[in-house]
């Protein structure tokens, strides 16, 4: 009999899962716009994906005070979008603002994540059989 040749634990599969499928891949459309321009991305790609972003990983939290920041920070940023394609003009420190908020917001969700995945060894997806 072969013995099984142990790679990753289930517990940190199920959390690099998490990151890439959840965390990193609604970021694709940033990262790509960035690689494309060969520059930085605009103030309204910026505020747009921050705020969706704060939104889908505010809804996904478990934390009551993170939903609420991320909510009303999806809400601010959406205000941001709309004032930018209205040409109300630029705003100040938007770009940095949204980097920061997305990197946040990364971090804070990364770390529950870890609690829930490799902690309390929840899977990132639970597929049922049958009904």
């Amino acid at each position: 009999m072969h013995k099984q040749i142990r790679l990753i634990s289930a517990e940190t599969t199920e959390f690099v899962t998490c990151i890439i499928l959840h965390m990193l891949v609604p970021l694709l459309p940033l990262f790509l716009e960035t690689w494309k321009m060969k520059g930085a991305p605009t103030e309204a790609t910026l505020s747009i994906t921050a705020a969706m972003y704060s939104i889908s990983i505010g809804l996904s939290s478990r934390n009551k005070g993170v939903f609420s920041i991320c909510i009303f920070v999806g809400f601010l940023f959406s205000m941001a979008f709309g004032l930018i394609i209205g040409d109300s003009g630029s705003l100040p420190s938007l770009k940095f603002a949204a980097v920061i908020t997305i990197i946040a917001i990364f971090i804070i969700h990364a770390c529950e994540r870890y609690n829930i995945h490799m902690v309390e060894c929840s899977p990132f997806w639970n597929f049922k059989e049958g009904n």
